[in-house]
């Protein structure tokens, strides 16, 4: 889909777009369906009401593009939503997320308050990347419970969501709604739209939306983002601005790695070991393939599917591996990416 003017249109999953669509004026709606849609995939209570206690400001992060964005809201029986998308991996991401319901947690208190004063904090996380390879799912709820009986929670007051957005993950939730109860549709074209919106015609969407409550209001939404140039380039600005300090971050791990690399291999050779020279190249090679097929999962997880990482892993010649790792930092598009496998 295209923009007025012939311009691509922003995805709803682009962090700025997301906040706009669900904490702008009159988001309401949208952010209740959409919590409540989460909530009844996990057979949770739902909300009646939610207020958005952190309206969308642009002002608040045209001059930051790295400040976290996340929509803070409370329910009807004052529990606490906060709600976040992330598209690039971090150090520590799982601590990071406890951290930020502690705080949420901690705060409802003021001086003087009892414990009993406490409200349920509920973390709703959306990632396109993978979070918890171990698990299959893509809408996880994690909460406080014994050991040895899972069924026993400490207290109800924890409940954090998580939502891998990650091809391999979603098709799977897709070709499981076979078999699962309608508590999983709304949650199944909520992240249709996230995903995929941008890519969908005007008739599309009104298929999506049809009966799914605040869908056709965030469509809405996203198209009056679209129509805006001065979001639009703080989108644009805030995603460039996240992918070059993930890639600043991940090019000097692996080019310390690769460096270490280089270094064995050129003391083998100096010591005249031509099975050395054998040994460094095939360890060079798997570790350059292990960092480029990391970096690729992290900065293209829609297209990170095992046939395409299976292409990956064929690539015999470490400099073709380097050179991958190369544009990737560059941000070349997908397409460019095709030519080294």
């Amino acid at each position: 889909m295209q923009t007025a003017n012939g311009k691509p249109f922003l995805s709803a999953a682009s962090d700025v777009v997301f906040q706009y669509i669900f904490s702008s004026a009159k988001s309401e709606e949208c952010l209740l369906h959409f919590i409540n849609a989460v909530r009844m995939s996990a057979g949770r209570p739902l909300a009646r009401e939610v207020e958005i206690r952190n309206p969308f400001n642009l002002k608040d992060y045209e001059s930051d593009k790295r400040t976290i964005l996340d929509i803070k809201a409370t329910d009807e029986t004052d529990r606490t939503y906060d709600i976040e998308i992330q598209t690039a991996n971090e150090i520590a991401f799982p601590e990071r997320m406890l951290y930020y319901w502690a705080q949420l947690f901690a705060n409802r208190l003021t001086s003087g308050d009892g414990y009993e004063r406490l409200r349920p904090v509920v973390s709703i996380i959306l990632t396109r990347f993978p979070l918890f390879s171990q698990l299959n799912d893509l809408h996880n709820v994690f909460n406080i419970a014994a050991e040895k009986d899972p069924k026993v929670l400490l207290t109800r007051h924890f409940e954090m969501h998580t939502l891998e957005l990650t091809k391999r993950k979603w098709e799977r939730f897709v070709e499981q709604l076979t078999v699962q109860a309608q508590n999983q549709i709304y949650l199944r074209n909520w992240i249709d739209f996230l995903l995929y919106s941008s890519q969908k015609t005007e008739a599309e969407m009104e298929t999506l939306a049809y009966n799914t409550p605040g869908l056709d209001l965030a469509y809405q939404k996203l198209v009056e983002v679209n129509s805006d140039e001065r979001m639009r380039e703080l989108a644009w600005a805030r995603e460039k601005a996240i992918r070059d300090e993930h890639g600043r971050l991940l090019f000097a791990i692996e080019e310390g790695r690769a460096k270490g690399i280089a270094e064995g291999r050129a003391k083998g050779i100096a010591e005249g070991r031509a099975e050395g020279r054998a040994e460094g190249r095939a360890e060079g090679r798997a570790l350059l393939l292990q960092s480029t097929q990391r970096m690729f999962s992290a900065f293209y997880p829609e297209f990170a599917t095992p046939e395409i990482l299976g292409k990956i892993q064929e690539i015999e010649e470490p400099e073709q591996l380097q050179r991958m790792m190369d544009a990737m930092i560059e941000q070349k598009p997908f397409e460019q990416l095709r030519k080294f496998f």
